[in-house]
């Protein structure tokens, strides 16, 4: 379902922003380059750099598989690459986004076969599909999704299909959590350069084992064949709107890719994240008026890399990056301590996607900036 955050909800967080910040606005620096290719440091960051910028969590996930001595390098070369990245504190306009039909941006995936090329959706059930855009933002295109039943989007990934790269839709939104199923969408990617319908579609029900619950992340563990999913989750305040409800703590399910199942495929709860434990660890360039409204540090994104080394995870008012090393599943990789990657404010900012060795994000709204965050 299409669902705005209520605009008093943010002129009450702007309010208490005034009267309690003189913050100045972070650095946005406009930039028509392409995505960056800036190879990783071979240094680790300093014990500094790492305490400002990492946080503690609690997950609690059943790590099975231990790490041999031989992936220790790889181990101590990923945790580099993640501070790198979360040591980086400006953000670029790649680009403002030309089609305004993309007003709901909920999620982004780069291509891994067309260069350049980003692929995004919008909130919800209503007309949907993919639109592909430039880096730059210009519009490449929409490719209507020609299937019935779609409830509401949340989230996009990118998997190795038969023939090529598949894309996976997350119709995964459940505001009232209510729904009896959630779903995926598998389909091979779309030419970018020939505007058609999505017709040859493979359809994946999922039930929870517990309950009905809300979510806007997907993770795709491409090496175990399997997808993650961190639910959105608020406590209930008398006197408050449901959808304004103070964060609450995520929880994590999995589930096999694999439609050959009987559907509905029963996902398997693998942790809890911590996210009101995040959210108080949250360091801004600026102040976001979400964040003190009380639900800035809800999930609304996420992201893992093409290599599968990183995990990114965002909210309302930031994101957190985890290392991930081939032994651990995605699920036991958010067991481990994320950095913060600290971005520009957006008024609701939903979508974030790994691009190059760089991060891209994107609010909701017609023809928002496309973000990019780099050295």
């Amino acid at each position: 379902m299409r669902r705005r955050l209520p605009a008093f909800a943010l002129a009450i967080g702007a309010v208490a922003l005034a009267a309690c910040s003189d913050t100045t606005p972070s650095d946005t620096t406009p930039s028509d380059t392409t995505p960056s290719d800036t190879t990783p440091s071979d240094t680790t960051p300093s014990d500094t750099e790492l305490s400002s910028t990492a946080a503690t969590t609690t997950v609690v996930v059943e790590v099975s598989t231990p790490i041999s001595s031989q992936s220790t390098t790889t181990t101590v070369a990923r945790e580099a690459q993640a501070l790198k990245l979360c040591s980086y504190d400006t953000t670029f306009v790649l680009g403002q986004v030309q089609s305004p039909a993309l007003d709901e941006a909920s999620g982004l995936v780069a291509s891994r076969r067309y260069g350049g090329v980003i692929w995004a959706h919008n909130d919800g059930g209503e007309d949907p599909g993919l639109f592909a855009i430039a880096a730059d933002g210009t519009d490449l295109g929409f490719h209507p999704l020609v299937t019935d039943g779609v409830s509401d989007l949340e989230d996009l990934a990118m998997i190795t299909g038969p023939e090529g790269d598949d894309v996976l839709l997350a119709d995964i939104g459940d505001n009232g959590a209510r729904r009896a199923s959630i779903r995926i969408y598998r389909f091979a990617e779309p030419d970018p350069g020939v505007i058609a319908p999505i017709t040859e579609v493979e359809i994946i029900d999922y039930v929870y084992p517990d309950r009905p619950h809300n979510a806007e992340v997907l993770l795709v563990d491409e090496a175990n064949s399997q997808i993650v999913i961190v639910t959105k989750e608020q406590d209930v305040v008398d006197g408050i709107p449901p959808e304004l409800g103070p964060t609450a703590p995520s929880f994590v399910f999995a589930g096999p890719l694999d439609a050959q199942r009987r559907s509905p495929v029963e996902l398997f709860a693998v942790g809890m994240l911590d996210t009101p434990l995040l959210e108080t660890r949250t360091t801004a360039l600026t102040p976001n008026p979400i964040s003190l409204s009380g639900f800035g540090g809800l999930p609304t994104g996420g992201s893992v890399s093409p290599d599968g080394a990183l995990i990114a995870l965002r909210t309302y008012e930031t994101i957190w990056l985890w290392p991930r090393v081939p032994e651990r599943s995605v699920a036991e990789a958010l067991a481990s301590d994320p950095c913060q990657v600290r971005v520009a404010p957006e008024d609701q900012g939903e979508a974030v996607a790994f691009f190059g060795n760089s991060l891209i994000t994107l609010s909701e709204g017609a023809n928002r900036p496309l973000l990019e965050l780099r050295p």
